[in-house]
């Protein structure tokens, strides 16, 4: 068994001190760390360093995975691998863990629709999105072939509308992308984590048998715990 911590939108210096209590409060001791991405704010590529420096002092054995999110700007992905050399970053691909006991996918995820910035400033953007859950799928299908027993899809950005209650219905497409939903029927994932719902409800649903857990820590106000 593996124990996940997991959290995201710790927006770095904005939620810090939110996350600084969490990590206080945590009494589990995780063979993962996982994070969902925003954990800076608007690309402040710096104020991750005093997260990480929290984490890995609560938890020195712990490996840490992390995806980037939309405020962890497209384009400064090698300057945070640079930086933070303690992080296992993933994009649009996975790490086998175990003698692929556990297998993680990590992506920054998609949306239904862009947002107008994005649709603007991003080439490419609305097709990149739409193909994108296909290309997932087929990743996890290649590493049940490998013989990974269990997979986790970690994606910054919802997977599903079921859980987005607490949020303004009609930003729902900005939040998350139906079509993962019809994937995570297939049951090809062990577990699924996301973030970006700052306000969602819900911590954890089923869809079929796959646990999907929203852990946005404006949401939770807590790491979140996950045993796999």
């Amino acid at each position: 068994m593996a124990i996940i911590l997991s959290t995201s939108d710790v927006h770095s210096p904005e939620n810090l001190h939110l996350y600084l209590e969490a990590l206080k409060n945590s009494s589990t001791e995780p063979d993962l760390i996982l994070f969902a991405g925003d954990m800076v704010d608007r690309n402040k590529v710096f104020m991750f360093k005093p997260v990480i420096e929290a984490t890995v002092k609560k938890y020195p054995k712990a490996m840490i995975i992390s995806v980037f999110g939309n405020e962890e700007y497209r384009g400064y992905e090698k300057l945070y691998v640079q930086l933070y050399r303690e992080v296992v970053w993933l994009h649009d691909n996975y790490i086998a863990l175990n003698n692929n006991e556990l297998c993680i996918i990590g992506t920054r995820g998609a949306l239904d629709k862009p947002t107008t910035w994005q649709a603007r400033n991003i080439p490419g953007i609305e097709k990149y999105y739409s193909q994108l859950p296909l290309r997932i799928e087929q990743m996890a299908n290649e590493l049940r072939k490998t013989g990974c027993r269990k997979i986790i899809l970690l994606s910054h950005y919802g997977v599903t509308y079921r859980n987005l209650l607490g949020e303004r219905e009609e930003s729902y497409p900005y939040l998350a992308c139906s079509k993962f939903e019809k994937i995570i029927k297939r049951e090809i994932f062990d577990a699924v984590i996301h973030g970006h719902v700052h306000m969602g409800a819900i911590e954890v649903l089923n869809i079929r048998n796959v646990p999907v857990y929203n852990v946005s820590l404006p949401a939770r106000k807590k790491l979140v715990e996950i045993k796999i």
